[in-house]
């Protein structure tokens, strides 16, 4: 029968995200003796969070320090977000209301943050800001009336 220092030793041994490993090294330190004072103050943390992992340890073993967070469900699947990504590049030119109105008529999708959408042009390598039309570098008169212009301002 392994002992729970065991366990947690053999917990810590895995590759973990740093925030499971925090809560299975206060839970050790709390089993070896350590006072919750210099756990606190070694870790970082609070005199609750200590109680409450090791309360979780013992009433679910090492299952109850691991992150339960899985995220949230995608709006499109995976083979919606390919044919997007290959409606973006086969289109002349784009827009973020353009994508926008696309998946709204076709997935009846509608994300919250304009964010969203930008990722799905930046995954299909498109770029959304509005640039110039010409580089006026490449004619020096059209610099210089664009300083002056500038300058004005």
């Amino acid at each position: 029968m392994t002992t729970p220092l065991d366990e947690l030793e053999a917990f810590l041994a895995e590759k973990r995200d740093s925030r499971e490993y925090r809560r299975a090294l206060a839970v050790k330190m709390a089993y070896k003796g350590y006072l919750y004072a210099v756990i606190c103050d070694v870790l970082g943390v609070s005199l609750g969070y200590i109680s409450q992992w090791k309360s979780a340890y013992e009433e679910h073993g090492v299952a109850g320090l691991v992150l339960k967070y899985t995220g949230s469900q995608s709006y499109l699947t995976s083979d919606e977000r390919d044919a997007v990504l290959e409606w973006i590049q086969s289109q002349e030119s784009w827009g973020v209301d353009q994508l926008k109105t696309h998946l709204e008529t076709t997935y009846d999708v509608v994300f919250q943050s304009r964010q969203s959408y930008y990722e799905l042009l930046a995954a299909a390598r498109i770029s959304w800001k509005k640039a110039q039309r010409a580089n006026p570098a490449k004619d020096p008169e059209l610099v210089a009336a664009k300083k002056k212009r500038l300058s004005n301002v």
